[in-house]
C-alpha cells in the first residue's frame, strides 16, 4: 500500500495505491498515517495533513472515495515522470484506454515503479505499440537512453525517416519521451505552428512564405523580432544582480496557454476559470482568432512565442463554443476546419466565417 496523488489537469486528488492478488486499486481522498492508520482526508485536523504534493483544489468536507481497479493482465505501460520538475511521478497506460500520472513521495516512486514491472505481466515491449515509440528496456531519464531513443538507428527518429510512422506520431512519441502527458496541463504535449498564412483564401502550397520557418523557434520567425530578443538580452541589467540576462520571458507552453486555447470545452473551461481568478479575461484578448494568435506569437508581443497543442491538428470541436460561454463578441463567431492532408505532411488551419 503506498500513497498517492492522481493528477488531472490542475487538480491533484490524493489517496492511496492498493496491490491485490490479481488487481491494483486507486482509491481517492483516503491516506496512510506515519502510524499506518487509514484515515479519510477530509475528517483530519485541518493543518494535519501533509499532502504529496501542493494542491490547488478547495478541500471540502465531503470528499469522493472514488475507487478505480486495473487488472494487472490490462496494463500495457508503466512509466517513470516528473511532476513539478521532481522525478516523484509514474504514468500508468492500461489496455481500455485509461491513463493515470500518479505523483508519490520520492522516496517510494522508484520502489512503486519495480513493484508495478513485476506484477503486471501484460506490459508491452514493442517500439511500434508502446506510447513513447521505442522499447521499454530503454532508460530514457538517463541521457545516453533518452539520446539513443531519438537519433539511434532504432530509435523513433529513424523509423520516421524510413516512413514508418506520420508526422503526428512522431510528435507525439516525442512528447512522451520528453515526459509530457495529457494529465498534466504544466507539461502539456505541444505542437508547432505550421502555418504562416491565415490572410489568403487560398493557400500556396509551393510557397515558403505559406509556412512558418520550423528551423527557428516563434522568437525568431522575423528578423526584427529577433533583434528585439537579442537587444534585450545584450542591454539586460538587474541592479540587484538577481536575475541574469535574458531573451524570453516567457514560455512557449503553460497551463494558461493550453487552458486559453481549449477554454470553449469543458473540464478546461473550470481550469481557465481558476487560473484566471474565477473570470473570463477581456474578449480581445482571449483566443479568438488563428490570424491574430499567429501575429501574436510570430512577431508582435514581446510577451507571448506560444506554441500550438495536439488538439489543432485532430479536434476542430474545440474550437465552437457550443456551451454558450459568454466570452465576448469576438468569441461568438462560427469557426470552419478546413483540412489539408498532404502526404507526409498534414496541416490543420482554422478561418473565421
Amino acid at each position: 500500500m503506498f500513497r498517492c496523488a492522481r493528477i488531472q489537469g490542475l487538480d491533484t486528488i490524493e489517496g492511496l495505491l492498493l496491490f491485490g492478488r490479481e488487481h491494483f486499486y486507486i482509491v481517492d481522498s483516503f491516506t496512510l498515517l506515519k502510524s499506518r492508520e487509514i484515515r479519510d482526508i477530509a475528517s483530519l485536523p485541518e493543518g494535519s495533513h501533509e499532502p504529496i504534493v501542493p494542491s490547488t483544489s478547495p478541500r471540502t468536507s465531503q470528499e469522493q472515495h472514488a475507487c478505480s481497479k486495473f487488472h494487472y493482465d490490462e496494463i500495457r505501460e508503466v512509466h517513470q515522470r516528473r511532476y513539478l520538475l521532481q522525478p516523484i511521478a509514474l504514468e500508468i497506460f492500461s489496455s481500455d484506454g485509461r491513463n493515470y500520472l500518479l505523483a508519490l513521495p520520492r522516496k517510494l516512486r522508484n520502489k512503486t515503479y519495480q513493484r508495478l514491472l513485476m506484477v503486471c505481466t501484460g506490459l508491452a515491449d514493442n517500439a511500434q505499440q508502446s506510447v513513447e515509440g521505442q522499447r521499454r528496456s530503454a532508460s530514457v531519464e538517463q541521457a545516453g537512453g533518452l539520446f539513443s531513443s531519438i537519433i539511434g538507428e532504432t530509435s523513433v527518429t529513424h523509423r520516421w525517416v524510413r516512413g514508418e510512422i506520420s508526422n503526428f506520431q512522431y510528435l507525439m512519441h516525442l512528447n512522451t519521451l520528453a515526459g509530457r502527458s495529457y494529465n498534466d496541463l504544466m507539461q502539456y504535449p505541444i505542437f508547432p505552428w505550421v502555418l504562416a498564412d491565415y490572410a489568403s483564401e487560398e493557400l500556396d502550397l509551393v510557397s515558403p512564405a505559406t509556412f512558418r520557418d520550423l528551423s527557428k523557434p516563434m522568437g525568431a520567425q522575423t528578423p526584427d523580432r529577433l533583434e528585439q530578443f537579442a537587444k534585450r538580452y545584450r542591454e539586460w541589467d538587474d541592479p540587484s544582480g538577481e536575475t541574469p540576462p535574458y531573451h524570453y520571458g516567457t514560455h512557449y507552453s503553460s497551463a494558461m496557454i493550453v487552458s486559453s486555447y481549449l477554454v470553449r470545452m469543458e473540464p478546461f473551461t473550470q481550469h481557465f476559470l481558476r487560473l484566471q481568478g474565477g473570470h473570463f479575461d477581456l474578449a480581445d484578448r482571449m483566443f479568438h482568432s488563428m490570424k491574430e494568435a499567429w501575429h501574436s506569437a510570430s512577431r508582435n508581443n514581446m510577451a507571448d512565442v506560444k506554441e500550438l497543442i495536439p488538439e489543432f491538428f485532430y479536434l476542430p470541436e474545440f474550437l465552437v463554443n457550443s456551451n454558450r460561454f459568454d466570452l465576448g463578441k469576438f468569441n461568438v463567431a462560427i469557426y470552419t476546419v478546413l483540412i489539408f492532408r498532404i502526404i507526409p505532411l498534414c496541416i490543420t488551419t482554422v478561418i473565421t466565417i
